[in-house]
């Protein structure tokens, strides 16, 4: 089979005023539709074509005929051949080969770069009279034959010249990105193939299409196979033609929707089909699935999609499409719900008759499910006012004047689409009613400059005193130091309710680290906790991480450091691990951050090993702060400009793939996660204050509201809200004695007052704030701020302030722990 036309072929003519190409033509040969009759009303030459080197002339009879090319453009692309010669560019190639009447193809091992020889070229400047220097090589008769011709073409004012000079450096330092660039020519070869084939499909079948064209068509599109360049289609060139796949897709079918259950296996079969059957790639957020080599997401060879052990994080959109045809297109859109999870307190409680019984409920799941009161599996009759209050959404029951009917297993029942839960709070009614005694137990702890003070929050009572100078058990070693010793704290963490871990920076120890031990992080899934060393007592540098395993397990610990990065374990600016969420998602990836890189490295936590690195280069981005939301899977971070430190803005990415989904270059602030993941509150203090609030979407984050306030803010809490099965924000103020609340679900502000002032900047240390805030939990009554010489219990429910414990120096820390009894 022949092709009667090559797709560099060019039309030529030496009359310069006699234009061969019209711009019809030209839309026609890039694939735009014109009338069949544009072909007839021009010059012969228009609708004869020629091969690669050969341009076409008219004779004295005005016939068409193909001659090799006179010249060639001085575009410098170098290309071997497969005479072992180099060449300038393909146009000296192919006329060569014209000229010679040897056979040259492009010889892709490249063979003569290696050789290093100069380069073949054709200049267009010089006039028909310059003669051509001559070659080197006079012992090979096909180059003496090239240079007669030359020649004789030159006294015909062909104005061609052949030169040769040697190649310059630079160009072959930049062999490997021709090759590159040649590889990604090849690929996009290959699509134009295919979109070729499906455009002139219609074309070649329409009845009242002429013979010439149709003629005309199939060169067109078989000259695109012909890739060694000598007209005919071989073999192998052959086998590509039958490889190309038409695909198609029903319109019904181009959104799929699927919802699955977290934990559920899910297969995604894809709907884009051809013959033969392509090769499917699945992406999302337009990264290649199959090259995250996840443990949990795999493409399979028939072209599904398979999620193993699915997690909220695995929601979001899905695209599938053939190999080699990105316009065919399937969206499918995962949802991923959960069964619901309830907690009610007290769990069992005896009062007398005519006193009130208060129950409360928390309730959480994706989507939120509807909660409903019950008493012994019947529906609560809510309807009569002066017996039952429901506050809220279900977050409370009331019911007062109590009698013996009232006695019961009163239920909060959360139900959606994942499921159905139930907890039950049991009341009893009686005359002289059993103690049932408290069914939490909640103690904060505080360190300060001269050790530890443990308090009960309700009555504001000393619990526990250690003082810095106690000698720790099992050791000669002393809390903090001889008499007269400050003590030193970093940062200082619950773990599992059981234990209290707290660095202390200049002793070097949570238990025997690296110097410094400064920041903590817990994962409980994994039951570790990671330790961040600073090198000095600024935070600068470099800095290396430690991790503590089986640290709730009642054993001694020791420390090992993660995989090292280059061989160092000391090139770590920050440590991001994720914080615990209501959802329940067990996060398995963690981030680190170098100093002044643009970048993350991805963490395997269970392994201590860095799996993947990720270039935030295009936005400038050297994250300071990021925080998780398990909520469809987002990681929010501040980002900053390396070592100028100038903000440039708030970055979105996913999860899953680490695709950027949105940067924000105008919102500032350091981000925060509520805890049930629904909300992303920036807080920005640098010149006035500024609260963002961005409620998370399945595509990223969506604007709420913001609020600006004159307080400067130095530390924020999440408190469980009184009419929400959310939030609410508390921000403690650096300078004034004033809390600051925000509702997040309306916006609302108010001001708690009288919580004395904030201990001077300039005292805080290792990074710390110079007065922080701490919440006791999901059914804790209380926060705890301390000040520059007491602490100050807040009641969150009353937002009053509960009680002052003073005679404190310095208080730095406040760590909460809470037990649970049935």
């Amino acid at each position: 089979m022949e092709s009667r036309r090559h797709r560099d072929a060019t039309p030529y003519i030496d009359d310069d005023s006699h234009q061969l190409w019209s711009s019809e033509a030209v839309d026609l040969l890039e694939g735009e539709q014109v009338d069949s009759h544009l072909l007839e009303h021009h010059d012969p030459c228009q609708a004869h074509f020629c091969e690669r080197g050969r341009v076409c002339r008219l004779d004295h009879m005005s016939e068409p005929q193909c001659e090799c090319q006179p010249f060639c453009s001085r575009h410098r692309k170098l290309v071997c051949g497969t005479d072992g010669r180099l060449y300038l560019n393909h146009c000296e190639l192919h006329r060569a080969a014209c000229v010679t009447g040897a056979k040259i193809h492009i010889d892709r091992s490249r063979k003569c770069f290696r050789k290093g020889l100069m380069p073949i070229t054709w200049d267009n400047s010089p006039t028909p009279a310059t003669p051509a220097p001559a070659l080197e090589d006079d012992d090979d008769p096909a180059l003496t034959q090239l240079n007669t011709l030359i020649r004789d073409d030159l006294t015909q004012g062909g104005g061609a010249v052949l030169t040769t000079r040697p190649p310059m450096e630079e160009e072959m330092e930049e062999e490997e990105a021709t090759k590159m660039e040649m590889e990604q020519e090849a690929n996009q070869e290959q699509d134009n193939k295919d979109n070729l084939v499906v455009y002139h499909h219609a074309r070649l079948m329409a009845e009242k299409g002429r013979g010439s064209e149709r003629e005309y068509l199939v060169g067109l599109m078989f000259s695109k196979f012909d890739t060694n360049n000598n007209g005919v289609l071989d073999k192998l060139e052959l086998e590509q033609v039958s490889s190309v796949s038409v695909v198609s897709l029903d319109k019904a079918l181009e959104v799929n929707h699927v919802s699955a259950r977290v934990g559920d296996n899910l297969e995604i079969k894809c709907d884009v089909t051809g013959t033969p059957n392509p090769p499917i790639v699945w992406r999302r957020n337009g990264l290649d699935l199959a090259a995250l080599n996840s443990e949990d997401i795999r493409v399979f060879t028939d072209g599904s999609l398979y999620l193993t052990r699915l997690q909220l994080v695995h929601a979001g959109n899905y695209t599938c499409h053939a190999d080699r045809n990105k316009d065919v297109v399937q969206t499918h859109i995962l949802t991923v719900h959960t069964v619901p999870t309830v907690q009610v307190t007290p769990h069992i409680q005896s009062l007398r008759p005519g006193e009130q019984a208060i129950m409360s409920c928390r309730a959480t799941g994706e989507p939120f499910p509807k909660v409903e009161w019950l008493k012994n599996d019947e529906p609560l009759r809510v309807d009569i006012p002066h017996k039952y209050e429901v506050v809220g959404n279900g977050t409370q029951l009331r019911v007062r004047n109590i009698g013996y009917a009232d006695t019961g297993a009163y239920m909060c029942q959360a139900t959606s689409v994942g499921g159905m839960a139930r907890d039950i709070s049991s009341l009893i009614v009686q005359e002289n009613p059993a103690p049932t005694g408290e069914q939490q137990e909640s103690r904060v702890f505080v360190f300060h400059d001269w050790g530890v003070a443990v308090y009960e929050p309700d009555e504001c009572r000393l619990f526990h005193v250690i003082q810095g100078t106690d000698v720790i058990p099992g050791t000669q070693e002393y809390v903090c130091g001889d008499k007269g010793t400050n003590c030193s704290w970093g940062r200082a963490i619950n773990v599992a309710e059981r234990y209290i871990y707290v660095t202390q920076p200049r002793r070097d120890r949570v238990i025997v680290t690296d110097q410094f031990p400064v920041d903590l992080s817990y994962v409980p899934n994994l039951d570790q906790v990671w330790v961040l060393n600073w090198r000095s007592t600024k935070d600068e540098g470099v800095k290396t991480i430690q991790v503590i395993r089986d640290a709730s397990q009642k054993k001694k610990h020791h420390t090992v450091h993660p995989e090292p990065i280059d061989g160092h374990f000391d090139l770590v600016k920050n440590l991001f691990v994720p914080d615990t969420q209501d959802l329940g998602h067990d996060f398995r990836y963690g981030y680190v951050t170098h100093t002044n890189q643009r970048g993350l490295y991805k963490l395997d936590l269970a392994n201590m090993k860095y799996v993947k690195t990720v270039d935030l280069t295009p936005y400038n981005c050297v994250p300071q702060h990021l925080v998780f939301s398990s909520l469809h899977g987002l990681v929010v971070m501040d980002c900053h400009e390396p070592v100028t430190g100038r903000r440039t803005g708030q970055l979105v990415l996913d999860y899953l793939t680490d695709a950027v989904l949105s940067h924000k270059p105008t919102l500032m602030g350091r981000p925060h996660v509520v805890p049930d993941s629904s909300l992303v509150v920036t807080v920005d203090i640098l010149k006035h204050v500024k609260i963002v609030v961005q409620k998370v979407t399945d595509h990223g984050l969506d604007y709420v509201f913001d609020v600006i306030t004159t307080l400067n803010v130095s530390d924020v809490t999440f408190f469980p809200s009184r009419l929400t099965h959310s939030y609410d924000l508390y921000a403690a103020s650096s300078d004034k004695d004033d809390i600051f609340f925000l509702d997040l679900q309306t916006g609302k502000v108010e001001m708690i007052t009288g919580v004395g002032k904030a201990m001077l900047p300039g005292l805080a240390e290792w990074s710390n704030t110079n007065r922080a805030i701490v919440s006791s939990g999901v059914f804790g009554h209380y926060m705890v701020s301390p000040a520059e010489a007491a602490i100050f219990v807040i009641n969150g429910e009353t937002r009053t302030v509960n009680c002052e414990i003073g005679s404190l120096v310095h208080p730095r820390l406040a760590v909460w722990i809470t037990r649970k009894y049935m």
